[in-house]
């Protein structure tokens, strides 16, 4: 049989078209090869559209030969992006190819120190993973790593967040579950377990701040503002709870109270003589989680519209953060807390504890800069006086054994669990701190303790004993502790890397790299919520004999604000963004320096930051 080819209906009527990839990720470079018609051409125009089918690179080729090519940055939205090949005088395209953009979550320097440590808490920390069908529903939560009982603790979840957010799937059902388990008065539970019972431990006053903060931070990922504001009744119910509750606040002070804890743990001192609903106490671990509550309220309510319940939240904010201040700061520190009733230490001086909750105190907002800054510098003096292994103390010092406090609990002599014992998330919480307040030296000190740490031992224990030794208070110590793995991951995605969500889903985001402070010059960082295809990427490069930073950026957003740490030395000239010089700032956080400025993120960005460099 003799067919007849058509020459309309082949290659040579519509050109040749192939790209070097089926899947990249952002800011990969890919390569656009273009072969002309079999008529002959000069030049063809390629233009490559996102997921969301938006323009973000177009050019004209020129053809040698018949043959062209060109490359491209990949960027815009996640997803099968378009490559589209029309030639000059045609108004339609004439052939088009598909490819995937994809990423997740990493950070990629050379380094293993940085390198490793978001897989392997991704995949220690999903062992910790529960998932149950409770009636009628899904419960899916992370537990703490000293805990056999399969009950879902809210906190374990919040405290968790930092982390799996970069990878969960399954974000809102759990705290789906303890909103539709809140009492009457407003009260959320401590726990939810697999057959859907609640319970609540008398101690805690804080189970209503992590649910605000819960919320808050699920929500930043999702974006669902239906869900968020169905939620929000049960997070006003739950604040007046603790607002008008006698246990729990101290109308004298305008405070939150609770029993005598150490810090955020939640028992009380078992051997003291004054009974437990005598001995109250302000916390400074409970005032800084209602103050970022309270700010998280404002900024829920605003984004729904309700501006004048965001107006009266933000006041509040900030009343309360002064009446907290007022009463806890003593000029080095926050106090652990403040005796509401009366309590005997013998001649133990608590006021001198330096307290887990002074962390927290930093990255929660309730510290100024330079309060934090003295903060971190006390944390570094005593680690530096004790010899501890890390600085991670849940209290420094503990209560000491004399004073016979818990006498049937071992692991709870002075240096054990929260009486000393070392704390991942604490030391993870510092770090972060110390990125943000003008300590990057310290924090890339600690970040690489921790780095070497996890090398040695292979994981992270809820609490180490002042030696480093691993502390058991149960027969279920994992090495997984979820609950300090995503404080030190924070601290390396938001503190070293700089990456900051802003506003939710990646809309506006702070990028904030600090990676001049380390001796690494060429380096890549992505963030990407799997819920999601909301992701934010740069390419950095440090040159220092030019006295010059670069950085090549995109994202699913509209905007960035840059805070760019130089190195020592360094002060900036110039700063273009896109190619096109702006005006910048300046900020300094002690003796580091920070150049500032807002990008655009419309497509591939770029910025550059031309210095002096200060002869010393």
């Amino acid at each position: 049989m003799t067919y007849h080819i058509a020459p309309e209906a082949t290659t040579g009527a519509f050109g040749e078209l192939s790209i070097d990839t089926k899947c990249c990720r952002p800011l990969d470079t890919v390569t656009v090869r273009v072969g002309g018609r079999a008529q002959g051409d000069s030049r063809g125009i390629i233009r490559v559209l996102d997921a969301n089918q938006s323009l973000y690179y177009e050019t004209e080729i020129e053809l040698t030969n018949n043959r062209g090519e060109t490359r491209f940055t990949a960027a815009g939205d996640l997803g099968v992006q378009w490559v589209y090949l029309t030639w000059p005088d045609e108004p339609r395209y004439s052939r088009y190819l598909n490819f995937r953009v994809d990423c997740e979550t990493a950070i990629e320097t050379g380094d293993d120190d940085f390198d490793a440590l978001y897989p392997f808490t991704r995949d220690m920390m999903q062992l910790g993973r529960r998932e149950y069908m409770i009636p009628n529903s899904k419960l899916v939560g992370y537990t703490s790593a000293d805990s056999g009982v399969q009950c879902i603790w809210l906190r374990d979840c919040i405290y968790g967040l930092p982390a799996y957010k970069y990878w969960e799937q399954d974000m809102s059902c759990g705290l789906d579950r303890f909103a539709e388990a809140q009492e009457p008065n407003g009260m959320i539970p401590d726990a939810v377990e697999p057959d859907g019972k609640t319970w609540r431990t008398p101690v805690e006053s804080d189970v209503e701040y992590i649910m605000v903060l819960a919320v808050w931070g699920t929500w930043q990922v999702t974006g669902d503002d239906t869900w968020l504001a169905a939620t929000m009744p049960y997070l006003a119910r739950a604040l007046n709870f603790i607002q008008t509750d006698p246990r729990f606040w101290d109308t004298e002070h305008g405070l939150v109270k609770r029993p005598h804890s150490c810090d955020t743990w939640d028992f009380d001192i078992e051997g003291a003589p004054s009974s437990g609903e005598g001995r109250r106490v302000i916390a400074t671990c409970d005032q800084s989680g209602y103050y970022l509550a309270f700010r998280a309220m404002s900024g829920m309510y605003r984004h729904l519209g309700q501006h004048a319940e965001a107006d009266k939240w933000a006041t509040e904010a900030e009343e309360f953060r002064q009446r907290a201040v007022a009463l806890l700061w003593d000029g080095t520190k926050f106090l652990h807390h403040f005796h509401v009733d009366p309590i005997d230490h013998g001649d133990f001086d608590e006021s001198q504890q330096l307290a887990m909750g002074n962390t927290w105190a930093m990255t929660r907002g309730l510290a100024s800069p330079e309060q934090a800054m003295r903060i971190i510098d006390e944390y570094r003096r005593r680690h530096i006086a004790t010899g501890d292994a890390y600085p991670w103390w849940s209290l420094q010092p503990g209560y000491p054994d004399k004073l016979d406090y818990w006498p049937s609990h071992p692991h709870l002599h002075q240096g054990g669990y929260a009486n000393g014992g070392l704390m991942p998330w604490v030391g993870g919480e510092l770090c972060r701190a110390a990125f943000l307040f003008g300590r990057e030296d310290y924090a890339v000190e600690l970040l690489r303790q921790y780095a070497d740490h996890l090398r040695r031992t292979g994981g992270a224990h809820v609490w180490y004993w002042p030696n480093g030794e691993p502390g058991f208070r149960t027969n279920s110590e994992v090495p997984y502790a979820s609950w300090g793995m995503a404080e030190w991951l924070n601290a390396l995605v938001e503190g070293l890397a700089g990456l900051q969500d802003l506003s939710g889903q990646m809309r506006h985001m702070q990028v904030a790299p600090r990676w001049a402070v380390t001796p690494l010059d060429k380096l890549r960082a992505t963030v990407r919520y799997a819920v999601s295809s909301d992701y934010f990427s740069y390419r950095m490069r440090i040159d220092r004999p030019a006295a010059t930073i670069s950085l090549e950026y995109c994202g699913s957003g509209q905007s960035a604000d840059f805070q760019v740490l130089l190195p020592a030395e360094w002060r900036p000239e110039t700063v273009s963004v896109n190619g096109q010089p702006v005006s910048f700032g300046v900020m300094q956080m002690d003796a580091s320096t920070y150049v500032t400025f807002p990008g655009p993120i419309d497509a591939v960005g770029t910025a550059t930051v031309e210095c002096e460099v200060d002869q010393v």
